[in-house]
């Protein structure tokens, strides 16, 4: 599972995306800022191993939140129902430790 800390402070996303995988599930966080309104994580998870210019649109699920720390929670919060809520898009990739 991700947590609050592995997904690092706001500032970092002002610069750069966040990318990970999770037993089979991929992910990416990113800041965007609107010219007009407030900035918004979006946050998408698909299954792998492609990366994401390489997915197919249709793969992928997407859900944005207000770019604060309760919109991190919010969104490490939704990645984490990804991956719980739909273990057929990711089960195959799952290794016994």
């Amino acid at each position: 599972m991700l947590t609050y800390d592995e997904v690092l402070n706001l500032n970092y996303y002002k610069k750069t995306t966040y990318t990970g995988w999770i037993n089979g599930m991929r992910f990416l966080i990113r800041r965007e800022a609107p010219e007009e309104g407030d900035a918004v994580f979006h946050a998408w998870v698909w299954p792998g191993p492609k990366i994401f210019d390489l997915t197919e649109d249709s793969k992928k699920t997407e859900k944005t939140a207000p770019f604060s720390e309760e919109g991190k929670k919010e969104i490490v919060d939704w990645i984490n129902a990804q991956y719980d809520d739909h273990p057929e898009l990711w089960s195959h990739e799952r290794k016994t430790l």
